[in-house]
């Protein structure tokens, strides 16, 4: 599994782990019933505690969510007890 950096939107500077068929990911938006959109670039990033480079995704734009896209929205990890 790739290593990304998400760059731009409200997810900017977030990496996460993605299956490597991933080229277009939907993340949780700050904007409410709005989803973020990114899409994977040819760019690499050296991300701090890593030995692979992250793909860079950028942000390409908002869509208002739905009852599909919420199904495949990436939440972002929240750390602390009883999360890994």
């Amino acid at each position: 599994m790739p290593m990304i950096v998400l760059r731009g939107g409200s997810r900017d500077g977030e990496s996460t782990d993605v299956d490597e068929h991933v080229e277009r990911l939907l993340a949780a938006s700050d904007a409410p019933g709005m989803i973020d959109i990114y899409e994977a670039t040819d760019e690499t990033e050296q991300i701090r505690g890593n030995d692979e480079p992250a793909i860079v995704y950028t942000f390409v734009g908002q869509e208002p969510i739905s009852d599909m896209s919420a199904t495949h929205v990436h939440m972002p990890h929240t750390p602390g007890p009883g999360h890994s």
